[in-house]
């Protein structure tokens, strides 16, 4: 480390300077770089900050880890916000690298630059306090962008010509053995017993029509291990699905079919097809466990089997393709299984357009009734539109009151902020006297590590306090109530019901809806019902504000997600033609329905009276014996219920 500072560090207070330290290694685990990188880092800046200033030092590491491009790391994100605070009097990374191998790490120097912060790359030679620092900023980001894209071709380079000459070997799946040393194609051995089993697994697949999750079961029940590169020690459809895709069953490998591409804006790598002169094969005859033409008839037999499950292509193109999966249309991430408590997934039984449970895909629920997701962000947007037609103004009495609680919340929040002052200035005069010992020549390894401890408690009580000051309330102004309702009119008046702005603002309003089977008296199908608490406060601007008038906008709704049959959507009309002297002819008549139908209503009407109930749906609270939910007579099934299943 060559790098000599022109200027001097000095605090903005005059007293303690406030270091902001910044380690990331890329890959810690897989063998590409050793996390213990990030202790040497942090080291090494610290030893640098010591180096140049003799007075008091209080130090803020963050230490992450991730690819330098990903812009939407953790870490990446914090020392933007630390350095926006404008508490830190310099920013010390090994290079900009650290911060992200991204053009965008200049907009880093610029920030800093912004809030009075310096900010110092040691190998970059960057000081944002020399003038003409932008030019060296913009081009060792460049240098660093430019590293990358030469390691990426240098790689596919290398892989390209690996795989012409027989090697790139791929780690073996089941039934095939790679011996240590092994490097290419001929190094491979099949594994013998592995024969019988993959001729009956075709043989199910051809003759039976068996699905992969039934060969998954076959072959778990034999005690069929995977194979021993694979992660999980059991199969599963997913796992079967690749095996059975896989080429070299045939005899033939392929490299290239799929290449990395990253995706700008966060700066993740996804997979997509590559083109195809980018296809490399090659024929493998001893590796084969099936001839070419038995194994492309079985594997066009699966596919054309399994087609009608596969998500429609618009204009020739996967309508999610590089979308992200937290971005997903409404009432998607919202929904929850009032049985099991797991998070209801689009696809149900096939059908793209349906959610079901996730806990009864993997049989670990028995309701596996579906929501179909257009009808019920119809009915659930219907219903909170009604809501907020319906509110009230509130009066001056009622405005007192919550002023009032304003001030009880402000009250326990200065008696929580008075407590993190005390802990803060606590643990600034212990890590002070422990950096005290340290340059007396006293250090040792129990002092460093309790100086750790104290920089990062001391980082969590800054930032609790900081979240604490934030949910200050000022004078409660309540918006005249036809501005919060306008608010409530404009988030969805010109939104469709399957656009991501939609989902993103129903979320808020609905963030979590509990689904409860229900069954209608007489029998039929199992339906849903909605409950969830529909939090109005949302349409208040002010987060203070929102914190102290929530409870007062809270509603606890019930929606129903299905369209009732005809003699339970005219019972109520039909009973009370009957009751003022019509005859169910004439009521019929009157209503535009069949004199069956309205023979039907009146024997529900009937049902209930029986019963007792008022309501023609019923919960259903256990596994029915007669439909269509048969999820708990398989023989994976296994009842796993998370804690807070069923609660609103």
């Amino acid at each position: 480390m060559f790098f000599k500072l022109t200027t001097i560090l000095w605090p903005k207070d005059a007293r303690t300077l406030r270091v902001l330290l910044l380690a990331r290694v890329s890959c810690p685990g897989e063998g590409k770089q050793d996390i213990r990188s990030l202790d040497d880092q942090e080291a090494m800046l610290r030893k640098f900050a010591v180096g140049n200033y003799g007075g008091s030092i209080d130090f803020t590491v963050i230490a992450g880890t991730g690819s330098g491009e990903n812009l939407g790391r953790a870490d990446y994100e914090r020392l933007r916000e630390l350095i926006r605070t404008g508490r830190y009097d310099v920013v010390i990374v090994e290079d900009l690298a650290r911060i992200a191998r991204r053009l965008q790490v200049h907009s880093v120097c610029e920030l800093c630059v912004d809030h009075g912060t310096r900010l110092i790359a040691l190998n970059d030679n960057l000081d944002t306090a020399v003038p003409g620092w932008e030019d060296r900023s913009i081009f060792a980001s460049w240098h660093h962008e430019r590293a990358n894209r030469d390691t990426s071709d240098r790689i596919k380079r290398t892989l390209k010509n690996r795989f012409s000459n027989g090697g790139a070997l791929a780690l073996p799946i089941y039934g095939y053995i790679k011996p240590p040393g092994a490097r290419d194609d001929g190094d491979l051995i099949k594994d013998t017993d592995a024969g019988p089993i993959y001729k009956e697994w075709f043989r199910r697949l051809d003759e039976d029509g068996a699905s992969f999750a039934s060969i998954a079961d076959w072959l778990n029940a034999k005690g069929v291990r995977p194979g021993p590169y694979a992660r999980r020690k059991k199969w599963d459809s997913r796992m079967v699905g690749r095996v059975t895709r896989n080429s070299i069953l045939k005899g033939e490998r392929y490299h290239g079919e799929r290449e990395s591409v990253r995706i700008n804006d966060p700066g993740v790598y996804r997979m997509r097809k590559a083109p195809a002169e980018a296809l490399q094969t090659r024929i493998v005859p001893d590796l084969a466990f099936f001839p070419a033409e038995y194994y492309d008839r079985v594997i066009a037999n699966i596919e054309r089997r399994n087609s009608k499950y596969q998500r429609k292509d618009k204009d020739g193109r996967d309508p999610l393709l590089q979308k992200p999966k937290k971005r997903t249309r409404y009432p998607g991430q919202c929904i929850f299984c009032g049985v099991c408590g797991q998070m209801y997934v689009f696809g149900g039984h096939g059908q793209t357009e349906h959610l079901m449970c996730d806990g009864a895909r993997s049989h670990k629920c028995w309701n596996g009734a579906t929501v179909d997701g257009p009808l019920a962000a119809e009915k659930i947007s219907a219903a909170v539109m009604a809501q907020i037609e319906g509110l009230e103004g509130f009066d001056q009495a009622y405005l007192a009151t919550l002023n009032d609680e304003a001030l009880l919340v402000n009250t326990a929040l200065n008696e929580r902020l008075a407590a993190l002052d005390k802990l803060i200035v606590t643990t600034e005069a212990e890590t002070a006297n422990i950096v005290k010992f340290i340059r007396e020549g006293r250090a040792s390894a129990p002092l460093a590590e309790e100086l750790t401890r104290l920089e990062a408690q001391l980082n969590t009580y800054t930032h609790e306090k900081a979240q604490e000051e934030s949910r200050k309330v000022r004078e409660i102004r309540l918006p005249p109530m036809e501005e919060l309702k306008e608010r409530g009119r404009a988030k969805f008046r010109d939104l469709a019901l399957d656009s991501y702005q939609f989902a993103e603002d129903l979320r808020r309003l609905t963030p979590r809806i509990i689904v409860f089977p229900h069954r209608l008296i007489g029998g039929g199908q199992i339906v849903l019902r909605a409950q969830f608490r529909l939090q109005l406060a949302e349409l208040i601007p002010d987060r203070g504000t929102r914190t102290v008038v929530q409870p007062a906008l809270e509603r606890v709704m019930t929606v129903d997600l299905f369209e009732s049959p005809q003699r339970e959507i005219f019972r109520a009309a039909v009973v009370e033609g009957r009751r003022v002297g019509e005859r169910e002819q004439d009521v019929a008549r009157r209503l535009g329905i069949t004199h069956t139908a309205a023979q039907r209503a009146m024997a529900l009407q009937r049902q209930m009276d029986e019963m007792g109930v008022q309501d023609a749906y019923q919960p259903v609270i256990e596994p029915p014996e007669d439909g269509r939910i048969k999820r708990h007579k398989h023989a994976r099934y296994q009842f796993d219920p998370l804690p807070d299943a069923g609660q609103v």
